[in-house]
This record gives C-alpha cells, sequence and structure tokens, in this order.
C-alpha cells in the first residue's frame, strides 16, 4: 500500500452544552418547546487534517441543523482564530432533535455565540493535537437497522405515521434505505491516539423514551460513547444522506422492527462499527485535495396561489397547537401546518436560490457536503457514482430536498421542503462531477 506521507491528523472533542435554558430545535415550537433538564451532554468534534501545504477542518455537532447562516459565521469565526481560507472548513451536523435550536427563541444569539467559541477553540486544539498518521478505511451493509420514511400502500398511494387511517394495506417500504457503514480511521503515530470517523445513514429524532424537553445527542451519543469504550480511539460521528428512520420498519412492519429505543439503537450500532473495525486497511492515494461550487436551485413556487389559504391554517396553528392546525388544513389539501409554513417561506424568496456544495479527498477517500438535507436513495446515487472505493457522505441537515419520486406522491418532504423537483437530481449530478475533479 501507498504511504501517507505527510498526512498529519489532528482531534478535539468541546462540550456545546448549554447551563441554561434553552428552545430546542427539529420542529416549529423552538420558543415553547423548551428543556427541562439534560439527559447526556452534547458535543462538537473537530479532525484537522494536513498534507504537504494543504490543511482542512472537518467539523460534526451534535445539532439538528447548521443552516447557512450559521455555517459562514462558524467559518468566519474558525478563520478569525486559525488564519484559515474559509472553504477549508467542513461542516455537518448529526441532526438529533433533542439539542438547542439556533433560532426562534430568546437565548438562540446566546447559544450561537456558545457554539461559535466551542468550534474555534475546538479547530486550535485538533490543530496542535496533529500527529503523523495514515489513513484506513472499511465499508460494510448492515441490513436491517434502519428504514425509510415513508410505505407504499396496496392501493399505491404513499404515507407516513398516519398510513393506517387510510385503510389500504401497506405493500412495501418507499425507496431504498442506505445501510451501508464507512468507517475512516487515523492511526496515529507518537503514542496519540488514533481517530475514527464513522457515516451511518439514520435519522436522529428525538430522544422519545425521555421525553422531549430534555437535551440529549439521540442515538448518536451512546453510539460514540461505545465506540469510544471499545477501541480507545477518538471518534467523530457524521449522519449521511439522511431519510432513513433508526428503526426497522417498526411502524408498519411492527413483526420486523428490532424494537430498540435510541439509546439502545446506538449501542447496537457501535458494537456494529467495533466489528467492521477488524476489516479497516490501508487506503492507497496521498495528498488532500478540495472543491467548492455553487448552484443555482429552483425554489418551488407551485403552491403560491394558496399563499392566503397559508398564512391562515399557519397563523391558526400558531395561535392554537399542531392537531387544530392540522386538521384545519386539511380542507385545502396541506399535508401539515408544515405545508403552509413552507409555503409561506417560498412566497418570499426568489425564484431561484444559491445552494452550496462541497467536496474533498483525503488520500484515497472522498467527501462530500453541503447544509441541507439530502436524502438515502440521493446519497446511494453519489457512492455509486463517485470513482472512489470509500466515499463518506456528510450532511447539515436545514431543509429537505427529496428526490423526484417523493413529489410525484405528495410526500411529506416535497411538501415542506423549499426546492423544486430535480433539485436532488442536480445535487447529485454536480457532487459526482466534483468528486472526479478531485481525483
Amino acid at each position: 500500500m501507498c504511504e501517507q506521507k505527510g498526512l498529519l491528523a489532528g482531534f478535539a472533542k468541546i462540550d456545546i452544552t448549554p447551563d441554561y435554558q434553552v428552545g430546542l430545535g427539529g420542529y416549529s415550537n423552538a420558543e415553547t418547546r423548551r428543556n427541562t433538564g439534560i439527559v447526556d451532554r452534547i458535543y462538537a468534534t473537530c479532525i484537522a487534517l494536513t498534507d504537504g501545504d494543504e490543511t482542512i477542518l472537518v467539523y460534526t455537532i451534535d445539532n439538528c441543523a447548521c443552516p447557512g447562516g450559521a455555517a459562514d459565521k462558524i467559518r468566519q469565526v474558525v478563520c478569525a482564530a486559525t488564519g484559515l481560507a474559509e472553504d477549508k472548513i467542513f461542516l455537518s451536523a448529526t441532526h438529533t432533535h433533542s439539542a438547542p435550536a439556533l433560532y426562534g427563541h430568546p437565548e438562540a444569539q446566546m447559544y450561537k455565540n456558545q457554539l461559535f467559541a466551542a468550534c474555534a477553540r475546538g479547530a486550535q486544539l485538533a490543530l496542535a493535537d496533529r500527529s503523523p498518521a495514515k489513513i484506513m478505511a472499511a465499508k460494510k451493509n448492515f441490513p436491517g437497522w434502519n428504514s425509510t420514511r415513508h410505505v407504499r400502500l396496496e392501493n399505491n398511494t404513499v404515507a407516513g405515521n398516519q398510513w393506517r387511517k387510510i385503510g389500504s394495506p401497506a405493500v412495501e417500504m418507499f425507496g431504498p434505505a442506505d445501510n451501508q457503514m464507512v468507517l475512516v480511521k487515523f492511526a496515529r503515530e507518537e503514542d496519540k491516539k488514533d481517530i475514527l470517523m464513522i457515516n451511518w445513514q439514520a435519522h436522529p429524532d428525538f430522544a422519545s423514551q425521555i421525553g422531549t424537553l430534555n437535551i440529549a445527542p439521540s442515538y448518536p451519543g451512546p453510539l460514540r460513547d461505545t465506540v469510544e469504550a471499545g477501541s480507545g480511539m477518538h471518534v467523530a460521528f457524521f449522519t449521511g444522506a439522511d431519510g432513513n428512520m433508526v428503526s426497522d420498519c417498526k411502524r408498519f412492519f411492527p413483526e420486523k422492527a428490532h424494537g430498540l429505543n435510541w439509546r439502545r439503537y446506538g449501542v447496537k450500532i457501535g458494537t456494529l462499527a467495533l466489528e467492521l473495525m477488524e476489516e479497516l486497511a490501508e487506503v492507497e492515494g496521498t495528498g488532500i485535495a478540495t472543491k467548492r461550487a455553487v448552484v443555482d436551485a429552483e425554489v418551488d413556487h407551485s403552491w403560491d396561489h394558496m399563499i392566503e389559504q397559508a398564512n391562515e391554517v399557519f397563523n391558526l396553528w400558531k395561535s392554537t397547537d399542531l392537531a387544530t392546525g392540522t386538521e384545519y388544513g386539511k380542507k385545502y389539501d396541506f399535508s401539515s401546518p408544515y405545508q403552509a409554513r413552507a409555503i409561506r417561506t417560498r412566497y418570499e424568496m426568489e425564484k431561484t436560490t444559491p445552494l452550496e456544495l462541497n467536496a474533498f479527498r483525503v488520500g484515497g477517500v472522498g467527501f462530500t457536503t453541503g447544509t441541507y438535507e439530502m436524502f438515502a436513495e440521493s446519497g446511494i446515487q453519489v457512492k455509486e457514482g463517485s470513482p472512489y472505493e470509500f466515499t463518506f457522505l456528510l450532511t447539515g441537515n436545514s431543509t429537505y430536498i427529496p428526490a423526484e419520486r417523493n413529489f410525484e406522491f405528495r410526500c411529506y418532504e416535497a411538501d415542506t421542503g423549499l426546492y423544486a423537483k430535480g433539485t436532488a437530481e442536480m445535487l447529485v449530478d454536480k457532487y459526482v462531477q466534483m468528486l472526479k475533479e478531485i481525483q
């Protein structure tokens, strides 16, 4: 195998748990969904990588999303702290729905300042921690541990949680789940702990078993803890192209479900990662290469004609409750009050808006990241089109970008996302092109 000459890797893990009450993200009620406790601490991890003259920082943050505005500010403060260029900083979020929202509640700015400072400090610590390393990787499919969000019914409709109310039997899950785990290890010298990156496509929702008003990292927390304890390594977890649920068809096909809660699920996926570590092998290739692109994405204005009704439903929802707004919106054929909110947002947007795409290569491993939530089907397509044997997907999770057929069947994500049909396919093509260009 090719020796990774000159590769240096460093790691930092910063506690970003607030010691004050905050609104929690993941839904539209951060104003009222305020935490009453802390179940597990939440963290931001930073990996610093250098090869020759190129240095990059790779973050994963225990938050529901890392949207464009917050991502821009993180890059700015990290640049000021390190002198690195903004296009050398790559960000992702683990997508827990039990972390502080970055908007919508009085303490949001206070928490963002805490997060920004933590990211700057993490960069400094990770850069100081660098030591010579070799890159290793492994991948394996673990079917049966995640599923897609929707089910296809016998009457050829597609539904989510409430499918039983439709009165048609469930036939199969709608769309593929990405059950491939990818591990990237930086095996370090000088008595330094090795660094392990874990990529697993499953949706970390709220920590429902302990209540929705507690801060927790969802399953990535116990997953990291399990692997750290079993390997002695530093561990960073990255949610890839989202859209997989954490349980195996539990809502749709209970007889096939494993029935694990979020904590036991994290432990189980951690044990699978420990098993896969036995297959880690050195990866051919040297050097670091990066690429950033901006594409104009078409905003979905197909519901603009319903703006008055959307305002009516949204205002009723916010002034009463989710159930009332949902019931009221049915007469307008809104999939949920979230669709009313999306119509309002899209109505104010320009015809197109820029989306940022990032790709980078470390040795012979390719990586992609962006500040939005692509879905499992798109992630699989990126991997299939990638020129690398090992492709690692990072996501920022700030808005849905579902595949075309989600629009055809009026799936929740198509109704509540911001962008028009075809955006996901455009991003997949662009990501594959970028990965090829940095070979």
